[in-house]
């Protein structure tokens, strides 16, 4: 029997979320951000070191990721095994697309993202659920729909934490 997979940072454990409690805990996620950004200072555009992102790149990157694994999801009912496009987070950083983002709008814009995925995984069926969908991180390879969406919630929750450690350190 494999092993189960697990963060090494945060503990996640893809395997032990089920479909059913994805989209509460993708809304809370998202929420979660919310209050992180409404309640720190005027730090959240600022990086604490040249590799570490703000807690708004960190927002922004999350709501990409949201509604790329969402797409990539619908991708994954209309075709049998699909290989969907890279997101590009790399690309996105690099050329200042999370520069322009703002607290309020990126909590509307995170709810928004959140809340359409856990719109989507509730609505599918157990078959769907299954149906494999490629995916190239952490390795390269084959998952189902569900894992697709477990990843969305693991990126939610995983970064969200990062941002909460961010909002509350002295500098």
């Amino acid at each position: 029997m494999e092993a189960p997979e697990v963060c090494d940072v945060c503990g996640y454990e893809w395997a032990a979320v089920g479909a059913q409690e994805l989209p509460a805990r993708l809304r809370a996620a998202a929420a979660g951000f919310g209050e992180v950004f409404a309640s720190a200072d005027g730090r959240l555009g600022q990086r604490p070191d040249a590799d570490t992102w703000s807690p708004l790149e960190y927002g922004g990157h999350v709501r990409d990721v949201l509604l790329n694994l969402r797409e990539r999801i619908i991708l994954g009912i209309a075709e049998d095994n699909p290989v969907p496009k890279p997101m590009f987070a790399a690309v996105r950083m690099a050329n200042g697309l999370y520069d322009n983002d703002d607290a309020a709008t990126l909590t509307k814009e995170l709810d928004v993202a959140a809340g359409l995925l856990a719109r989507t995984v509730a609505a599918l069926t157990d078959e769907q659920l299954s149906r494999p969908l490629f995916y190239p991180y952490p390795r390269p390879e084959t998952r189902t729909i569900v894992w697709v969406a477990s990843q969305a919630l693991h990126e939610a929750e995983h970064h969200l934490g990062d941002v909460r450690a961010l909002a509350s350190s002295p500098d």
